[in-house]
This record gives structure tokens, C-alpha cells and sequence, in this order.
């Protein structure tokens, strides 16, 4: 059977006009919302598709379930579709998937920013028998600054062959002064804050991997600089090879010495300062955590951007099987997250719903249902993520979390005397 052709990518506003042009009869799709921030998906209503059930939620949660149900050829069709809902920009894919019944079905997904929920993304998931002979049909052909204009932050897109900026969206123009549509901006321009040395090493990420991740300095048209976490990928579009930079600028970070000792018990403040190992800081704030007692384990992730890696360490009962210094992908992990978004702290209340690989490698596996995860920047840099865990679900909420944001800033002080000097931390120890 030939594979049908790639969907239009502009499919959402579709969507939409499925939903209000089916009246009373319900939508013949499975309806999904995931929040990008917390990494939670929920389903929006009962649409059963025959064969599948519950495998549609394994198939849009679980990666490595995916990979068993789909079809060997549209394992990489999937991936695009996890990276451009990661990527926060609209999609749409057709590929096979088998059920439980044995049978291999056509599914179609579709998904698009949700443009009443900043960072949170809706799609459909339907037996493309007939939606998807629908919207193949349809074949429209939106604009790329149509597509750009649907995110919040500063977007543009830069065509690799000239390196010339040729698609910005509204943010970007505001925010940096940029506009294809006036005089020619060059990527060099663009970057010309940071060290030859630094592109260099961006440059040869994009080229073996087509992605990157990191703080950069922009130099907007009007002579300002801005430190933004930037998110860069390698796009073809009609032919054309470009550059999708997504752009999150950086509020100033006080100095290290600014972080504010928190009061603690004076037998839990002695025993911090005379801990000897990562594992003896973890057990110290397990013994001090508020009363309520919720935190059944307590993890620290030591942050490597530019190795692509996080290394964890954690205590309690989940994690007495994890190995010493326990090593992840950042790509997929919860310091990237705090990364893109600029958080102060990140909770995710289940994470049975959750959709960040990290979740189901580490923290599923082990029955812990909510985390309370809280960052700490040393010059504008991530360098350790602390994270309280529990065994129940919704154990974290925002207008309790303060307790938890003292805690986690009690060890900051006594980091660089375990681990070695913040500045030379550049590779796992």
C-alpha cells in the first residue's frame, strides 16, 4: 500500500471548523490537550477507536511502547510529530499502528498550539478512513510567518545557504527589532555577541544532530543584547534549508553570593555544613522537610548543557536501586523544561499523564506520581535542578510550595564545596 501524501501542516484552523460543523454528533477522534510546561497530557473526550482503547494513550505517553505498535517504516514519522509537539508548532502525520486485535490501522494525528492556553497543545488522533481523506483533501498551503505567528515568544527563521533572516514572527520584531520585510539581517549579526568559538561548536551540533539547545546572546537591530535560551533546528521547507531559531529571554540572575541562607533548624543547618557527599545533603533534607511529610524522595540532577546530559543522585525508597552519579539525556529532561520556560519551580501534580521521557524512565517506574522540581543558576546558567518527590499523586501545590523553595536553597551554599568550583563544572564528576 503507497504511503499517502504528507499532510498540510496548517490543518488546525480545520479542526476547529470540524468541531463547530459536527453539531450534535461527536467528534469520530480521539481529543487531546498536553500542557508543555508540566508535561501532562489529558484526554478531552470518550472517542474509543476499535482495536486500540487504552493503547492510544500508551502510544501518545510511552515512547518505547510506541515503538512496538507502530509500523517499522513510521517509527520516524512519529518522532518528527514528538519533536514538532516538544517544538510547540503545528502538525500533521499519517502512519500505522497495530492493536491489540492484531490489526494495523491508518491513524491520522493532528496537533497545533492551543490559542487560548499559552504553552499547551491540543490535537486529534482518528482512524484516517475517512477524517483524513478530508483534510488531504482540503490541501491548503499556509505561509511560513502564518505559522510563526503562533507562538508567543520570538521566533525567525534564517536560510542557511545566504544566513540571511527570511521569516519572523511578531515577537521577534518587537522584542528584536527585526524585519525581513525592511533592510536584510544577517544570522552574523544576529550573534555577533558570542565567541567565534561557541558558534563553531553550535554549528557542528546542527550539522550531526539538526538540533540545538543553550543560552546564546542576541544583538537586536538596535545595538541592545540580549542572554536568551534558544531553541534551534534544522528545517526544510519547498525545497529551501533553513534554520528555526525559538527564542526565550533570560531575566538577569542575581550572583551566587545573593542566594538567601534559608532559617532552618540549627541541628539541620549544622549538619548540612558538615555533609561530606551528595547523598548526605539529600537524607539531611529529607529529615527537615515540613511536617506534612509528603516528600518520600529527594532527587538532584547536576546540569551539563553542553554535554546534552544531566547526572542524578537521589535518596529515599524509590531510588535505592539507582546507581551513583545516574545519567540522563537533557534533551527530554525536567531542567529543560525550567531551561526554555524560565521557571522558579515546575510541579507536576500526575505523572501518569505525563509525556516527558525523563518521567517514564525514572520517576514511573519507581511509583512516584508528583514532584516539586526547583532550579539553581549560577551566572545565568542552569547547573542543578533539586527535586521533592512523592508516592501520591497532587502532593505539590503553588501556594505551598515555599517550604520546599527554602530547602532546596539550604544546600545551594554547600554545592560547590562537594561537587568542586561552579565554574570548572563542565563535565559529570
Amino acid at each position: 500500500m503507497d504511503k499517502p501524501s504528507h499532510i498540510n501542516d496548517s490543518t488546525f484552523d480545520f479542526l476547529l471548523q470540524s468541531f463547530s460543523s459536527q453539531g450534535d454528533t461527536p467528534m469520530p477522534a480521539v481529543i487531546w490537550r498536553a500542557d508543555l510546561v508540566k508535561n501532562e497530557i489529558d484526554f478531552l473526550n470518550d472517542h474509543v477507536i476499535p482495536g486500540l482503547e487504552d493503547g492510544v494513550g500508551q502510544l501518545l505517553q510511552d515512547a518505547a511502547v510506541a515503538a512496538k505498535m507502530l509500523a517499522a517504516d513510521d517509527r520516524s514519522v512519529f518522532e518528527r510529530f514528538q519533536k514538532r509537539l516538544h517544538q510547540n508548532q503545528p502538525v500533521s502525520e499519517i502512519l500505522r499502528a497495530r492493536g491489540r486485535d492484531g490489526v494495523m490501522r491508518w491513524l491520522y494525528i493532528l496537533g497545533s498550539p492551543d490559542p487560548e492556553r499559552s504553552f499547551c497543545y491540543v490535537g486529534l488522533l482518528a482512524d484516517c478512513t475517512s477524517l483524513a481523506d478530508a483534510i488531504l483533501r482540503r490541501g491548503s498551503h499556509a505561509g511560513l510567518a502564518e505559522h510563526l505567528e503562533l507562538f508567543s515568544n520570538p521566533v525567525f527563521m534564517v536560510h542557511v545557504g545566504s544566513r540571511e533572516v527570511v521569516a519572523t514572527n511578531g515577537a521577534a520584531r518587537k522584542r528584536l527589532a527585526i524585519d525581513p520585510g525592511g533592510r536584510s539581517i544577517s544570522l552574523d549579526e544576529l550573534l555577533g555577541a558570542n565567541t567565534e568559538t561557541y558558534l563553531r561548536d553550535i554549528y557542528e551540533r546542527l550539522l550531526f544532530d539538526l538540533s540545538w539547545n543553550g543560552l546564546v546572546e542576541i544583538r537586536t537591530t538596535t545595538g541592545d543584547t540580549l542572554t536568551c535560551t534558544a531553541r534551534v533546528r534544522a528545517y526544510d521547507r519547498d525545497g529551501r534549508h533553513l534554520l528555526w531559531f525559538s527564542l526565550t529571554p533570560r531575566v538577569q540572575a542575581p550572583p551566587a553570593d545573593a542566594y538567601r541562607r534559608p532559617a532552618l533548624p540549627k541541628e539541620c543547618e549544622r549538619r548540612l555544613a558538615v555533609a561530606a557527599s551528595l547523598d548526605d545533603l539529600l537524607n539531611v533534607i529529607m529529615d527537615c522537610q515540613p511536617e506534612t511529610g509528603r516528600v518520600d524522595a529527594a532527587l538532584l540532577s547536576q546540569i551539563f548543557i553542553s554535554r546534552g546530559q544531566v547526572v542524578v543522585t537521589g535518596v529515599g525508597a524509590p531510588f535505592h536501586d539507582l546507581h551513583e552519579h545516574h545519567t540522563h539525556s537533557y534533551v527530554g529532561s525536567i531542567a529543560e523544561n525550567i531551561d526554555l520556560y524560565n521557571l522558579d519551580h515546575l510541579i507536576v501534580s500526575d505523572t501518569s499523564k505525563s509525556i516527558k521521557p525523563i518521567d517514564w524512565a525514572l520517576f514511573i517506574p519507581r511509583g512516584i506520581r508528583s514532584y516539586c522540581a526547583v532550579p539553581f543558576y549560577y551566572e545565568q546558567v542552569l547547573r542543578d535542578v533539586m527535586i521533592f518527590c512523592s508516592t501520591a499523586p497532587n502532593a505539590f501545590a503553588p501556594d505551598d510550595v515555599l517550604p520546599y523553595l527554602v530547602l532546596a536553597e539550604s544546600i545551594w551554599p554547600h554545592l560547590s564545596r562537594i561537587v568542586g568550583d561552579l565554574t570548572q563544572q563542565t563535565t559529570p564528576h
